[in-house]
């Protein structure tokens, strides 16, 4: 009589839960006064769950206040909403400097301004607050942010020694170049995720991290060349093993 015994190891995607690093990636940008982009999520998202973006850079752990987060012209950050669950591998697309709508789901706040002469999207949770009675420009605190992604573009990589202005930034804290949460693209100041669209999420991640994979261009690219729905696969969850 053979008995089974089972190994549990690795996870599957989730509906439920705050999301962690790694669980949005970003997989297309225009500059060039276009400023639109689109995210995939890399598992379920419940809804009502709020996500937030800014271009915002960063410099010792600390966000630039007065780019897009609590200026008086254009507060941020940019919000995403959904009053229903999102599934995983749901691309959804920012439109841009005049539409100003997401594809899926609702906004508020500002919005981010791409520059051509380098930028970065971050992605997170929770509040990027000022620190209190701080009047530099370095007061974006991130104590109550879990963040998720980081993008970085049209410039010569993250810079975590000088990085800090309006067109270079530091990685910020709890996102990794190593752990592919933290991705520099190339120097052009357009570009789309072109690579596979299946596989697990840590599959589909690493692949979204390597600069070869994206097709880029310093002049808009349409919309329409973006990548399409992900199939995000269920890590294994067991190996079966049998003895007689």
């Amino acid at each position: 009589m053979a008995v089974w015994i089972v190994l549990f190891a690795g996870w599957g995607a989730s509906a439920g839960g705050p999301l962690a690093a790694g669980d949005i990636a970003v997989v297309a940008f225009n500059t060039d006064e276009d400023d639109d982009f689109a995210w995939v999520a890399l598992r379920a998202i419940p809804a009502n769950t709020r996500v937030c973006f800014t271009d915002s850079s960063v410099s010792n752990g600390f966000f630039r206040w007065s780019e897009h987060l609590g200026d008086a012209v254009l507060p941020g950050p940019l919000t995403w909403t959904h009053t229903h669950d999102l599934p995983a591998g749901t691309v959804v697309a920012w439109r841009g400097r005049t539409v100003r709508e997401w594809s899926v789901g609702t906004y508020s706040g500002g919005w981010p301004s791409l520059s051509v002469d380098g930028d970065q999207l971050f992605v997170y949770t929770g509040t990027v607050s000022t620190q209190e009675g701080e009047v530099t420009t370095w007061r974006g605190l991130a104590l109550d942010a879990t963040m998720i992604y980081g993008l970085n573009f049209a410039n010569g990589g993250w810079d975590n020694v000088t990085g800090g202005g309006t067109t270079t930034s530091f990685v910020p804290p709890g996102l990794s170049t190593s752990q592919w949460t933290a991705v520099h693209v190339d120097s052009r100041d357009s570009g789309f995720y072109a690579g596979i669209r299946t596989g697990t999420a840590v599959r589909l991640l690493r692949a979204i991290s390597v600069s070869t994979n994206w097709s880029t261009s310093n002049d808009p690219l349409a919309s329409t060349q973006w990548p399409g729905l992900f199939t995000v696969l269920q890590e294994k969850k067991g190996t079966q093993l049998s003895l007689r």
